[in-house]
């Protein structure tokens, strides 16, 4: 009784001393006996390196962890218990830890420390098949170590485990989600380039057939759990159907046959992230889809794929005659303008002939449209058609058509927008964008004037002082169109826009009162360290 007092660390660096089998025994004493949880998981852990060192002893000290694991109270005990059974590497441990397993309810301490246990004594197709089954565990500490883990596998192995499991098991959507990430990121962690082949083709080639004979199954299972907002899931998806992709190909445009609203959907963002030009006709069909996600997602993926031939499918989808429809569908028109805009980054040679065109159609909603498409594209040969088309008066296609000429950032178009401005017909909103357009056309251009480019700097300052003889000569003007005004000289305005500024230091709008009493600071600040 007296020894068992003895600290159990000092136990077992005198175990020489006292000998293994009365090692053993006070330190069972103190895992049956002691009161303190702490000293118990120490003698536990002494105990299990002893009967490492000794395997006479090994037998009875198996009893004793297997015995603490499925019956103590104390959840730090079954922990230490089960890390003496991992520590012993005895395969009679893997009965009472898959056990511990196979519980409905189990703490996440004891499951974790259990397969940490099992996958010390033995890591086989019975043990992987368990730690398969934690990846959709609620704990982070369980699923990083269990992932971590099944990681360590050869990839074959791995991912022929992973696609069996998705055959036999009956999983969750969201555990089927976990192994697609998983057999993703095994395929994209190995698949570098290898003198012009595929590293996987040639390290690891029962690895892309597995997945082309099991193609089926997995097409299945992804377009089932699929969703474009898991990022680390719809990557997964990419990376395993590129590898594979000239044999899925043709399987998965068949699904955009399928009236299945979840499946036809999925099938639909692969093709486009795969970039599949065969389905570009079936994606078509889908634009009048009765489910608006199957036609949204249809625009998405032709804009991805940039076949040009698309273009007039899906501007036509505009061309309707309801002018409430830029208010029921706008969410539809703006992924048809930023479809069209992808496509066109796409095809940098394209002729722009058919927007050109739709330009001159009687639909103001097609116009307003191609006007921002020409915007976006922001190339140098759209101002003519774009100037052209700031004589229609629909507030939408003017408003559209001067920010595009905005972002074109052509010095040529500054003349007609300033004339915009200086329109006293011209609507509010109207001369406010036009205002905001020569600001960016002279962002634009301003290092040409510090470049010394003669030409473009006598077009700015021309500008500029008509700019400055209207703020200072319409009081009247609405205020936002002089806030826009005033930023703008702010900026590039000289001392001659100081005159301008002062005429509205009294203005009635206070906004405008603060925001000319700042410009005047600012120009006055830049003028001094000029000279």
């Amino acid at each position: 009784m007296q020894k068992t007092k003895i600290n159990p660390k000092e136990i077992f660096e005198r175990n020489k001393e006292f000998g293994a089998k009365n090692s053993a025994s006070m330190l069972t004493e103190i895992i049956e006996s002691d009161t303190d949880t702490n000293k118990r998981k120490e003698a536990i852990k002494y105990l299990a390196l002893i009967s490492n060192n000794f395997m006479d002893i090994r037998e009875e000290c198996y009893e004793i962890f297997e015995n603490l694991l499925i019956s103590d109270d104390i959840v730090g005990i079954k922990c230490e218990a089960a890390k003496a059974l991992g520590r012993i590497k005895h395969e009679k441990g893997l009965k009472p830890l898959k056990w511990v397993l196979e519980q409905k309810k189990v703490d996440n301490q004891i499951k974790l420390s259990a397969l940490k246990a099992l996958s010390k004594i033995r890591f086989q197709e019975p043990e992987i098949q368990l730690f398969i089954n934690e990846l959709e565990n609620n704990s982070n500490a369980i699923k990083d170590f269990v992932t971590i883990q099944l990681l360590s596998l050869n990839p074959e192995e791995l991912i022929g485990l992973l696609i069996n499991s998705l055959e036999v098991k009956p999983f969750s959507n969201e555990h089927k989600a976990e192994i697609i990430k998983l057999i993703g990121y095994e395929v994209s962690s190995i698949n570098v380039s290898y003198e012009d082949l595929s590293y996987i083709e040639v390290k690891y080639p029962e690895l892309k057939t597995n997945l082309i004979e099991k193609k089926g199954l997995l097409l299945e299972v992804i377009t089932l759990v699929l969703k474009e907002e898991d990022v680390d899931l719809l990557n997964s998806v990419i990376t395993i159907l590129n590898l594979i992709k000239e044999d899925i190909e043709n399987d998965l445009i068949r699904l955009l046959l399928l009236d299945d609203f979840i499946v036809k959907k999925n099938a639909i963002i692969l093709c486009g992230k795969l970039k599949l030009k065969k389905s570009v006709d079936l994606l078509i069909i889908n634009l009048d889809n009765m489910y608006n996600e199957v036609s949204i997602a249809s625009i998405e993926a032709l804009g991805e794929i940039g076949d040009i031939s698309a273009v007039p499918e899906l501007l036509d989808i505009l061309d309707i005659e309801d002018i409430s429809f830029e208010y029921t569908d706008l969410d539809m028109k703006l992924y048809i303008l930023d479809a069209i805009k992808k496509i066109y980054s796409s095809n940098q040679n394209a002729s722009y002939e058919y927007l050109y065109a739709s330009l001159k159609k009687d639909n103001n909603t097609i116009q307003e449209s191609v006007a921002f498409i020409l915007g976006e594209i922001g190339k140098n040969e759209f101002v003519k058609p774009l100037v052209e088309l700031l004589d229609i008066r629909n507030l939408d296609i003017r408003k559209n058509t001067i920010i595009a000429l905005g972002k074109v950032g052509d010095v040529g178009s500054i003349n007609n927008l300033t004339t915009i401005l200086e329109d006293d017909s011209s609507y509010w909103l109207i001369k406010k964008v036009a205002v905001d357009a020569i600001f960016n056309i002279i962002q634009t251009n301003w290092y040409k004037v510090k470049d010394g480019e003669n030409e473009v700097k006598r077009l700015l300052s021309k500008e500029i002082a008509r700019l400055i003889d209207h703020l200072g000569n319409k009081p009247e003007e609405n205020f936002k169109v002089k806030i826009s005004l005033i930023k703008l000289l702010e900026t590039y305005g000289d001392k001659h826009a100081l005159s301008a500024l002062l005429n509205r230091v009294n203005d009635f709008h206070r906004v405008v009162r603060i925001r000319v009493s700042n410009a005047i600071k600012k120009i006055e600040e830049r003028l001094e360290l000029e000279n």
